[in-house]
């Protein structure tokens, strides 16, 4: 309509420049304007009948708007435009096909239609002469293609299925920069909703082109998604025992079901294994589950909410995840002297636990030990181990009221190793000879301790503190409570409740304040900021993790409480597996994620160690993968070159279902070194779901950047003339007549017809 009356297209009026053919001088224009005036005012001076005035002025205004239309008309108006020379250059349509483009969210104008079906009737899947391809092709060699994580040519608009599984608009853009080099490119027409899910940043990617001074012109597709249920987060510990408590939380996110009650389901494979009802808020809910895998090994488990009426996208509403449950035994080293009565709880607490084996070292006098838990005759028949493949064969370190004077420096400089690069578990407990009474702040396991230990003054430089003798509760702090390791019941409000009704301990170690990073999860009832009374605390050091209890009295809560209650040994339990169980073993397997899409390359790292944990950079490494069909693929490893120790394997999964990867490594004199496996699952990924929102600011910053325009694909019949007239190597200004549009003539008609019947109706000549 816009064309109709104006001759050309909005594009045309925006971009070109007014000029006028005949332009006398000003003070010509300024002369013929008085004379006009003065000749229009003499006419309606006297009427043959009375009127206000107020008709008076506005005949007048009618008269002259007619005029001045007219002189506009007769000084010949131009639009002087930068317009494309035709079929001198080319056009590079880019289509996302990507699985987003698929949804039908109700864009306006959309009829329950996809984005891509939106997009082919726009490009001109009925070939009419009014569709886009057909209007480029007046003047451009236009050149089709799709895109999702690749770009690949477009013959036929039919070809667009939006199966792509993800939407790598960097990718396009780096392909487009390559097309500007190679030929004539006048613009670069980019049509998707924007939900990047892979590739690089697109706005670096476009600085190509704008070195090449190419415009990019981008066409949104959809609109924001207002009807959705989405799994947007899973969070579950992955390694766990047989017969083991797990925990999974789920993050639902909703639009446009606030209030509404849903059930949520946690699936191993088609078995439902628990279902929980929540009731959505504004922005989604949070949905827990507590469970115990069925077997050992590793388990799929999917958590996923019902479709809801009307919803766009459903392929969002579950998310996988990997259990696993295989048998692991850990070893755990504890060092102590004065606490028979905490070491022997412990010990009672971990008897029947088969995760953890505790390995003792008792000093029962002097140059007397107590050793217990040992696997041969000659483990620690020296005392406490000097080597690294002595000390490196356990998973975590307990110290309790030992003297740092029990160890030698070389001793406390190897426990530091056995953290930092070992990636073992170390943990101090109180008592007389503990932390700063102990003479530790000046050793390297001071480095170690999530916490800072504050220098004692004293006759002997190590004061006894009246808190060894002092009772209190044991108080978690509320990320103690959020943490698996004081979890004593799996409902916040009852572990609360567990904790607060635990008998009093007795006697704690004054600690100074957490460092940065440390999670403080327990502290003493009078505990403040400036003046910390620390009981728990933990951190990650290197590799592995470190703990302080400020305290050996935990006994008492075993001495107090009923026979049958199991507060103390799950507490632990639960402490010694997350101090020992995250232990690696001198041969991994780690791979980039647990899920994969099929036929999607992946790369499987091996890292090979000795028992001293020393990188073994020319092992043999063996790698096998057993898919779904139970046949075992062997792939070839090469040495990281980048990192000693490490091996690289690529391979693309294409069979949908769980993938088990298995190692087996020997030194170059054939010693075995050791074995590992993990797993992983294949089907078909729907990341990019999770952000399926047009993202319009996006679109019109890349847009913006590059000297292009956006359009929504609703106004998106602008496009063609927009970048017919865009500034480019092949591109001449041109002159576009204006004077001749038809808005000019309908507008002095009007005029000039308003005039004359307000004249007949008031009996005017």
């Amino acid at each position: 309509m816009f064309d109709f009356f104006f001759k050309y297209s909005p594009v045309v009026y925006e971009q070109g420049r007014w000029i006028f053919r005949t332009m006398p001088a000003l003070i010509t224009l300024v002369v013929l304007a008085a004379i006009t005036l003065a000749v229009v005012l003499l006419l309606y001076r006297r009427t043959t009948a009375p009127v206000r005035p107020l008709w008076h002025i506005f005949l007048i205004v009618l008269r002259v708007l007619a005029i001045a239309i007219v002189a506009f008309c007769l000084l010949e108006p131009v639009l002087s435009v930068s317009t494309v020379v035709p079929q001198k250059s080319s056009v590079l349509v880019l289509v996302d096909d990507s699985e987003s483009m698929a949804i039908a969210d109700g864009a306006p104008g959309s009829s329950g239609t996809t984005r891509l079906q939106q997009v082919a009737n726009w490009l001109g899947a009925g070939a009419a002469d009014n569709a886009t391809l057909a209007r480029l092709n007046q003047n451009f060699r236009v050149e089709t293609f799709r895109f999702s994580a690749d770009v690949e040519p477009l013959s036929r608009l039919a070809d667009l299925r939006g199966k792509g599984a993800s939407t790598n608009i960097a990718a396009a853009l780096e392909f487009a920069a390559n097309q500007a080099r190679q030929g004539a490119l006048s613009g670069v027409v980019l049509v998707t909703d924007g939900a990047v899910s892979a590739g690089a940043d697109p706005l670096q990617a476009s600085r190509d082109l704008i070195g090449l001074q190419v415009p990019l012109f981008t066409v949104g597709a959809g609109s924001k998604i207002a009807n959705d249920l989405q799994i947007a987060k899973v969070e579950a510990t992955r390694s766990v025992l047989e017969k083991a408590r797990v925990d999974v939380t789920a993050l639902i996110q909703a639009r446009g079901h606030a209030g509404e009650s849903i059930t949520a389901e946690l699936r191993e494979g088609d078995k439902i294994v628990q279902r929980q009802t929540v009731t959505l808020g504004e922005r989604g809910a949070r949905v827990s589950f507590q469970f115990t895998p069925s077997r050992k090994g590793f388990i799929k488990y999917t958590v996923a909410v019902p479709a809801a009426r009307n919803e766009a996208v459903t392929a969002n509403n579950e998310t996988s995840f990997l259990i696993d449950s295989r048998d692991r035994t850990s070893r755990v080293l504890y060092i102590e002297e004065l606490h028979p009565w905490e070491y022997k709880f412990i010990a009672r607490a971990l008897e029947g636990d088969p995760a953890v084996q505790l390995t003792s070292l008792l000093k029962t006098g002097p140059e007397k030990y107590l050793r217990l838990g040992l696997r041969n005759p000659n483990e620690l028949r020296d005392g406490f181990p000097a080597t690294r493949q002595e000390l490196f064969g356990y998973q975590a370190i307990v110290i309790g009221s030992m003297p740092a004077t029990f160890f030698s420096k070389a001793q406390l400089e190897l426990i530091r190793e056995f953290v930092a690069e070992r990636g073992g578990g170390f943990m101090m407990l109180g008592g007389r000879a503990a932390f700063s009474q102990g003479g530790y702040d000046e050793t390297a396991l001071a480095e170690l301790l999530p916490v800072h230990l504050p220098p004692l003054s004293g006759l002997d430089g190590r004061a006894i503190p009246p808190q060894l003798h002092e009772e209190f509760r044991f108080t978690p702090t509320p990320e103690g409570l959020a943490s698996p390791l004081l979890q004593l019941d799996p409902d916040p409000f009852s572990n609360s409740q567990t904790w607060g009704g635990l008998p009093s301990l007795q006697g704690y170690n004054p600690l100074g304040p957490a460092k940065a990073g440390a999670s403080v999860l327990a502290v003493h009832p009078l505990h403040q900021t400036g003046v910390p009374r620390i009981l728990l605390a933990t951190e990650r050091f290197g590799r592995g993790r470190s703990a302080a209890l400020a305290t050996s009295s935990t006994w008492r809560w075993q001495m107090h409480l009923d026979h049958r209650d199991m507060t103390h040994e799950r507490f632990w339990r639960q402490l010694l597996r997350w101090l020992s169980l995250q232990s690696p073993d001198p041969v991994r397997v780690i791979l980039e994620r647990e899920n994969f899409s099929p036929a999607e390359p992946m790369t499987v790292q091996i890292e090979v160690m000795d028992s001293s944990f020393v990188a073994q950079g020319n092992a043999n490494v063996e790698l096998r993968v057993i898919g779904p069909d139970n046949v075992p693929v062997t792939i070839s490893a090469s040495p990281d070159l980048r990192k000693p120790g490490s091996y690289l394997a690529n391979f693309a999964p294409v069979q949908q279902g769980m993938h088990s990867v298995e190692v087996l490594a020997h030194d170059q004199a054939g010693r075995y070194l050791g074995k590992a496996e993990n797993a992983f699952f294949v089907e078909p990924s729907h990341a990019e779901l999770a952000h399926a929102d047009l993202q319009a600011p996006l679109l019109q910053r890349l847009a913006e950047v590059t000297g292009g325009r956006y359009f929504h694909l609703s106004e998106a019949g602008r496009l063609p003339d927009a970048i017919t007239v865009s500034n480019s190597s092949f591109s001449k200004l041109t002159e576009q007549e204006v004077w001749d549009a038809p808005i000019f003539f309908l507008a002095i008609a009007m005029l000039l017809a308003t005039e004359w019947f307000i004249r007949r109706s008031k009996g005017l000549s």
